[in-house]
Formats: C-alpha cells, sequence, structure tokens
C-alpha cells in the first residue's frame, strides 16, 4: 500500500516510520483522505491529522474537544506517552439518578399498581444509565510533549500495537537525540554519512545536492 506524504511531512527529507492501527487507519494516507483521525511517526517528527482531539485540562472532566487540522511535534520534545480511559459520565449518571427518584416514589407509592409501574420505569432509567456511561468510556493514547499533548482514540487498537507504536515513539526520539537523525544513506554502498557530504567517506560516491528544505 502506497502512502502519499506529499502535504504531510513538514520535510522531504523525513523518512515514514510508523501510523498508529496500520489496517484500520492506512486509508487516511490515501488520495489525502484525512476525514478521520491518524497519528503517523517520521524519524523526527510526530503528526496527528484529520480529527484533533485536545487533552487539557478537560481531560480530567469527562469528554475531550475536537477540531480538524493537522498538529506537528518534534520528536525531541515528546516528554512520554500513555492510555487514559476518559468517559462523559454526566448523562449516564442523570439517568441513574432519576432511576433512583422513580425507585423511591414507587417504593412510597400505597398503589400496588403505581408502585409496580414506577419500579419498572425506574428499572429501565438505571440500566440506560448504566449502558450510556459503560458506552460513553472511551481509551485514548496520550502523547505528552513540551507544551501540551496529543489525544488519539483507540477504540480499535490492539494492546499489542499500542506497545509497539510507544516504542517506536521511544527509539526513534533515542536516535535523533544521539545525533543518528542527521545522517543518510549513501544510495550506493548503503553507509551512514552525513546529511550534508557531498562525497561517501566510504565509497567515494558522489552525492546528488539536497534541496533546500
Amino acid at each position: 500500500m502506497k502512502y502519499n506524504y506529499k502535504n504531510l511531512f513538514a520535510s522531504q527529507h523525513e523518512k515514514f516510520m510508523a501510523i498508529l492501527g496500520q489496517d484500520y487507519f492506512s486509508s487516511l494516507l490515501i488520495d489525502d483522505d484525512l476525514s478521520d483521525s491518524a497519528v503517523i511517526i517520521s524519524d523526527r517528527r510526530v503528526y496527528q491529522v484529520g480529527k484533533l482531539y485536545e487533552a487539557g485540562l478537560r481531560i480530567h472532566g469527562g469528554g475531550l474537544r475536537t477540531n480538524r487540522g493537522k498538529k506537528i511535534v518534534s520528536l525531541e520534545d515528546v516528554t512520554g506517552t500513555t492510555c487514559k480511559e476518559i468517559t462523559k459520565p454526566l448523562p449516564g449518571s442523570l439517568l441513574v439518578f432519576v432511576g433512583l427518584i422513580a425507585a423511591i416514589l414507587g417504593l412510597l407509592s400505597d398503589v400496588t399498581e403505581s408502585m409496580i409501574i414506577m419500579l419498572i420505569i425506574a428499572a429501565l432509567l438505571i440500566a440506560a444509565g448504566v449502558f450510556l456511561i459503560i458506552k460513553l468510556r472511551k481509551r485514548y493514547l496520550i502523547i505528552e510533549y513540551a507544551g501540551g499533548s496529543i489525544a488519539q482514540p483507540v477504540k480499535f487498537i490492539t494492546d499489542t500495537e499500542l506497545n509497539l507504536f510507544q516504542g517506536i515513539i521511544s527509539v526513534e526520539k533515542e536516535r535523533l537525540m544521539s545525533g543518528a537523525g542527521d545522517l543518510k544513506e549513501c544510495p550506493n554502498c548503503g553507509e551512514k554519512i552525513q546529511i550534508s557530504a557531498k562525497i561517501c567517506r566510504y565509497c567515494g560516491e558522489t552525492q546528488k545536492e539536497i534541496a533546500a528544505e
């Protein structure tokens, strides 16, 4: 499957490393279809494209704000990754609360038929409330960086994929911080040389000029 990076990476020299949820999100990079959300790692940066999830103070209150666009974060600025479950408990909690009130009113009723009806209504409301609380609970991968964070829904992502993706972020950051990000492969011998080198120090092959970013 061929990805379209023409308008994605900040630099023409970046190398694609991973996309979160290879099977589920891979179509997002074909024909510039960014109607959903995806997180992509290059050898220099982390990109979130499509639907952006703002993970600020509201992450603890249940629910995230969303907008569309592209967020770019240097791997050097990434401070850590974690998975969190975020829920919107208010709608479900209100139904449970109303259901409890209905149950109390039913038990206080002197009319048997009214009591039965109220208890049935209470049971339905409580069941619907619990269902909403569970239904509105979502899991997100949080990528923390200096100045903010990226939140990506991972409902259909396995733990194995998540662990691998977080590992790639860590490895690529370490590689970049060590200075390996300033190297390129000589097309003739495959050895790593400085990205600005005009001649390979291993095989002597003349390197093509790199266009200015």
